[in-house]
């Protein structure tokens, strides 16, 4: 009887979409393909390798880490263990990360990219809400000019899809050991203003108080415009990793603002960086990046450097309607590798950085290697990577502003000047 009746209470019900989740069809597909291609191109190019983790974890995954977006959804399994759906990427790729097996020795960094659905609940609303996230993570040993070609990934992105109008804010709010008695200022002076700060804020004193910086409350942002900034307390280190960080988007050519007040998420660190697209109507926050080992640490217990990005898609076809069709009609690039830099030592590698940027706006399939490998072992790779030209930069040719061409086939080599080296390499491919 129970069963017959639910059939009978089914009766002229048809299926429906659950309010906040959205369908992705040919119908409204289009943008959808347009971005993923771009994506999956441009990451790999940049030699990430695509990583995935799955919809459910264990519900302690996200313990220790802080959803701003929403709430966790997540159920009881069979066996009564708490089982959490995949609020956001980052807990679930670190996991993986950690947990890896049989890794070469000489692997020391993972530079990884994803394309991930996302669900979680809000409260306000009262409806369930998905996204898709996008993101690039860099894991173990990497330097400054590695984090420089990670923002300048998502910056030439951004652009290939046809968003022109773009502003990168950028800040430092260092280590927790490398910013002094910051945090203990910061919370006195909160201390004396936390009447005039939402509850939220008040809550966070003791555990985060840069909260505060990221609070959308307008009380709140007004006495988070007085309050200290966080980059004036940094030691020498923290500095000149920013400064170096800077610079190298200085060789890039990309515009940025220094902005004290960026802070990032609860657990981020270091570098702190944001951008934004503004078109005639509209400002779209297209998403964040920072350091984030102490969420690493936080989920695993272990201390491994990591440096990513995390945006949506849904934000980037939001953007995209209002753009012409011609606007987001690009060039796509051919991934076969056709010319492999071979930077020797820290001056040349920044000029590599440059010229990596430089071919790649003239449609030549790149490869980079900013290791400290000696030329013999990068010549190799060269040939591996079946490249026709390696661009070989030393001290002295950094210095002199000149590039070494080379045949990879033949061995042969020839000396140029930075500036006219890419047509060189246009003429040697036949472009």
């Amino acid at each position: 009887m129970p069963k017959e009746k639910k059939k009978a209470s089914n009766l002229g019900k048809r299926p429906h979409s659950l309010s906040g989740l959205t369908d992705i069809i040919p119908d409204n597909g289009h943008a959808w393909d347009h971005l993923i291609t771009r994506l999956h191109q441009l990451s790999k190019a940049y030699g990430f390798f695509r990583a995935e983790a799955p919809l459910l974890e264990d519900h302690d995954l996200y313990e220790n880490v802080d959803i701003e977006h929403g709430n966790i959804v997540n159920f009881l399994d069979p066996e009564n263990n708490r089982i959490a759906i995949r609020a956001e990427m980052l807990p679930g790729l670190i996991r993986a990360h950690s947990e890896r097996k049989n890794i070469p020795e000489d692997y020391k960094l993972s530079k990884w990219y994803y394309l991930s659905p996302t669900v979680v609940y809000d409260e306000h609303k009262r409806q369930f809400v998905s996204a898709w996230e996008y993101g690039f993570e860099l894991f173990g040993e990497f330097s400054s000019l590695n984090e420089v070609q990670g923002i300048s990934l998502i910056w030439k992105y951004l652009r290939s899809i046809g968003l022109e109008n773009l502003a990168l804010e950028i800040n430092s709010v260092g280590r927790t050991d490398c910013r002094g008695d910051y945090d203990e200022q910061l919370k006195s002076f909160l201390q004396n203003k936390k009447y005039e700060l939402c509850n939220e804020c008040v809550a966070s004193l003791e555990t985060y108080p840069l909260r505060v910086f990221r609070c959308k409350n307008l009380e709140c942002k007004t006495v988070a415009a007085e309050a200290p900034q966080v980059v004036d307390y940094l030691n020498e280190e923290c500095h000149k990793h920013l400064t170096h960080v800077l610079e190298g988007l200085d060789e890039l050519g990309i515009s940025y603002n220094l902005n004290p007040s960026l802070v990032g998420r609860e657990g981020a660190s270091q570098i702190i960086f944001s951008i934004k697209y503004k078109d005639d109507q509209n400002e779209y926050f297209i998403g964040e990046g920072a350091h984030h080992e102490d969420i690493y640490e936080s989920i695993t217990g272990k201390k491994v450097a990591s440096f990513g990005f995390i945006g949506y898609l849904e934000v980037l076809r939001s953007a995209l309607r209002n753009l012409s069709p011609e606007s987001q009609a690009h060039h796509q690039h051919d991934l076969k590798a056709e010319v492999f830099l071979v930077p020797l030592g820290d001056l040349a590698a920044k000029k590599a950085l440059r010229l990596f940027s430089e071919l790649w706006d003239e449609n030549i399939a790149v490869h980079d290697h900013f290791g400290n490998s000696g030329v013999k072992n990068q010549l190799k790779l060269a040939e591996n990577s079946k490249a026709v030209l390696a661009l070989i930069i030393g001290q002295k040719e950094a210095m002199d502003d000149m590039v070494i061409l080379r045949d990879v086939k033949s061995g042969m080599q020839e000396l140029f000047q930075h500036e006219r080296i890419v047509e060189e390499v246009k003429k040697r491919l036949g472009r």
